[in-house]
């Protein structure tokens, strides 16, 4: 067929490289009605769509997830659910799923006077659109309506929706048939009906053999190719096939060829995070990282020059910390290093979980607790899990969005056997508390099995106030510092980032080493990670700096109690009765309730309390008396109180 039969006028052809969020959303901006093939596509970004002032979407999903797609609508709750089944019942929106796999991502945009057709490696979804862990590129033409080229591309689009099924439709057809005060009911119990998201067993069997299969062979393998025992059951065969289809294995009866290197890129791009293996038989991790393997660990140098410049380029980051606002830098950099030994560490979590599980059973089946780090915005959350899985990997890896935090984003990665951790940055909990509190309730007490590798999680939020139940499962770390977005700031980071650092290899050396050592108490997850980090500064023959934590954070400074204190003798918005058995805390009358519940929060958990509208009645005075005193400085004597008397008086 002829060019000009395939092209409209090259004068209406533009490129796009989407390297950032504004690049993605002004392909879109404008028009009132949208035709798209996708082959995934976010439930909340077609609500946007219509809240910016479209019509009419028809969308075909590329993948039939629509198990998957349910599973996380139940997950987003009955309000989104009904907000997408009413604009379907209202014939604005449709979404079609199909009998095989789409991979092509095709927009048609229309509004008065012009179309707009888009042809991208991007799907519609959140990631794609912010834009902050992948790049994406468009070609795209305006014509005007009725464009004889138009015609071909909507008969390509159609013959993408032929043998496609109407997804939600069920549902939608009962929102046109019901009442509208019934629509909340039918909407909660369409979501009931949800089968459980957990990949069944089998099939999770077959992947982590797969991975361990795939990790294993190595990077001198000449031909990463191998063969795999499909399961017997037709479900769980299923299953793995259509998982496995985007790989194009070759299937040979009762059994199936994957090429490595192809499979490494499948697990990078379909979870967000790459294939990381622990090998405690070889004492080695290995790293799937762009289809190719990499050995990390390595004994420490008999060069200590070596060792000492890589410690000195990680204190050059910490250092970071003096040209920004910070109250206690001394502190700052603890809880940015008490973070980092998390991040180094997090590999061998599972291996935390499983010596943990033979050593108490079910007396006690928590497992290492979930780093949690919180702080506003500009207070280096975001560049210090860069710095960090930069340090574990030796490239630029991004952490994943907040808004991929979901249950079926962390099972996917659980069962393929990952033990790279999976780090949400700026997790909003407001919008996903009931899932944060389901996951971090079961991930290692219900969904973690032995036998079986499962990452770590860790998360930054911007939200202070944790529940009770949270205390005893998250490491919270606050990064108490702000920081200025100025040029010599970021030329330092800059600096910084582009140091290759092999600190990771020789950590990794000595924590397989002291693996069989006795085994920590269930107090210090990081114990080791303390021990192995004191070893390599020995080695290099460097001083620790005054702002190692040798002991868990918690114990050095309690953000909770710095918090209290500054509340009851500085800001004196709350004053104590003490009685001898309660206290009793009086907020001000200007606290708003909001405020008051923070300070409750931020409470330990075994200080026994209770509310009652602005009174915060303690139970446990003592123990509450010992927790505010802790750590505090000693009374000052009667000249020391007379200079403080005169300075706040003017006096010299």
């Amino acid at each position: 067929m002829s060019q000009q039969n395939l092209f409209p006028d090259p004068q209406a052809l533009y490129s796009k490289v989407i390297m950032r969020r504004r690049d993605f959303e002004t392909l879109f901006e404008g028009f009132e009605r949208l035709k798209t093939v996708s082959y995934v596509v976010s439930p909340d970004l077609l609500l946007e769509f219509f809240d910016r002032g479209y019509k009419e979407l028809e969308v075909v999903v590329g993948e039939n997830l629509s198990e998957h797609y349910r599973q996380d609508l139940a997950q987003k709750g009955a309000d989104v659910t009904q907000r997408l089944a009413e604009r379907m019942a209202n014939g604005e929106l449709k979404i079609y799923v199909p009998d095989r796999t789409l991979h092509t991502k095709l927009y048609m945009l229309e509004r008065p006077g012009q179309c707009r057709v888009i042809l991208t490696s991007a799907n519609l979804t959140e990631t794609a659109r912010s834009a902050a862990r992948q790049v994406n590129y468009a070609w795209y033409a305006d014509v005007p309506p009725g464009h004889p080229w138009l015609a071909r591309i909507e008969e390509d689009y159609k013959t993408h929706r032929d043998r496609c099924d109407l997804f939600m439709g069920d549902l939608a057809e009962l929102l046109r048939q019901g009442r509208v005060e019934k629509r909340r009911e039918l909407v909660e119990t369409w979501l009931k009906s949800v089968p459980p998201e957990e990949v069944a067993a089998e099939t999770r069997k077959l992947l982590q053999e797969i991975s361990r299969r795939a990790i294993q062979m190595g990077p001198e393998a000449a031909e990463p190719v191998f063969s795999v025992r499909l399961p017997e059951a037709p479900g769980a065969r299923r299953e793995a096939e259509r998982l496995l289809a985007p790989l194009n294995p070759v299937t040979s009866g009762a059994e199936i060829r994957l090429n490595g290197s192809g499979y490494l890129r499948y697990v990078q791009a379909a979870h967000g995070v790459p294939l990381m293996d622990a090998d405690l038989a070889r004492r080695e991790v290995r790293l799937g990282l762009d289809g190719s393997i990499r050995i990390l660990t390595c004994p420490l140098p008999e060069d200590t020059g070596a060792v000492a410049g890589a410690l000195k380029h990680l204190e050059s980051y910490f250092d970071t910390v003096d040209s920004g606002q910070a109250p206690d830098p001394r502190f700052a950099k603890t809880s940015m290093f008490e973070a980092l030994l998390y991040l180094l560490a997090s590999p061998f979590a599972n291996e935390y979980m499983a010596a943990k599980r033979r050593r108490y059973g079910a007396i006690d089946s928590r497992g290492p607790r979930f780093l949690y780090i919180y702080g506003p915005s500009q207070n280096g959350k975001s560049t210090f899990l860069r710095f960090a899985l930069r340090l574990l990997t030796g490239r630029s890896v991004e952490p994943l969005n907040g808004g991929d935090f979901s249950k079926r984003k962390i099972l996917g990665a659980a069962s393929v056997g990952t033990v790279f951790p999976l780090v949400f940055d700026d997790l909003v909990l407001t919008q996903r508390y009931p899932l944060f509190e389901e996951v971090l309730k079961s991930y290692w007490e219900v969904w973690w099995s032995d036998g079986s590798a499962s990452p770590q999680l860790i998360l930054s939020s911007n939200a202070y106030s944790l529940r009770d139940w949270a205390k005893s499962r998250v490491k919270r770390l606050d990064f108490d510092v702000q920081f200025a977005p100025d040029s010599s700031s970021k030329e330092t980071l800059a600096k910084i980032f582009k140091v290759e650092s092999p600190l990771f290899s020789w950590f990794s050396h000595l924590y397989f080493q002291r693996l069989n050592r006795p085994e920590p108490g269930p107090d210090d997850e990081l114990a080791v990670a303390r021990a192995v980090i004191e070893e390599i500064y020995r080695h290099a023959g460097r001083p620790l700096p005054d702002y190692f934590p040798k002991e868990p954070i918690e114990r050095l400074y309690d953000p909770g109690r710095r918090e209290w204190r500054d509340l009851l003798d500085r800001l004196r918005k709350a004053r104590v009765e003490w009685d001898s058995d309660r206290a009793s805390i009086h907020f001000s009358d200007d606290m708003q309730h909001f405020e008051i519940k923070a300070y409750e929060n931020s409470l330990p958990a075994a200080l026994k309390h209770r509310r009652r509208g602005r009174t915060l009645i303690i139970e446990t005075p003592k123990e509450f008396r010992s927790w505010l005193e802790r750590d505090r400085r000693p009374p000052r004597g009667w000249w020391d109180r007379l200079l403080q008397l005169s300075a706040r008086k003017g006096y010299r």
